[in-house]
């Protein structure tokens, strides 16, 4: 069975599933919501792993890095290729919920909504590859 997820560079994670480029870690602080964003300007001015067109992923992308069953060493529902980052931010906001943004909780293996004011969570930037 052919590996999905591929180690690159010791900082970025090629999905053969979806062909999306994800940050093996994430930001380094927790953030609000909208901070995210000045997160994703800077890694792209710095061309973090040799690529300036990183962005915040949408919630079908990060949902889709949820694993169905727990990672027995992290504990995370996610792959162990990745950094453990419990929670992270999604560029996506629910229509009809004013002020409240998508996660991912990798702890719980879910997408939750919450006030993107409120919490205060990691940032894992994507692109989708050449």
């Amino acid at each position: 069975m052919q590996q999905r997820f591929i180690l690159e560079k010791d900082a970025i994670v090629l999905d053969k599933q979806t062909g999306l480029m994800w940050q093996r870690g994430a930001s380094s602080a927790r953030t609000v919501w909208k901070d995210g964003f000045e997160y994703i300007e800077k890694l792209n001015a710095e061309s973090f792993a040799g690529y300036n067109d990183w962005r915040f992923p949408t919630e079908d992308e990060l949902a889709s890095l949820i694993l169905t069953e727990e990672d027995r060493k992290s504990g995370l529902y996610i792959d162990p290729v990745f950094e453990n980052q419990r929670n992270c931010w999604s560029a996506s906001t629910r229509e009809g919920h004013r002020h409240e943004a998508c996660y991912a909780d990798f702890y719980y293996g879910d997408m939750y909504l919450v006030e993107e004011n409120y919490a205060n969570l990691f940032v894992r930037a994507v692109r989708t590859q050449d």
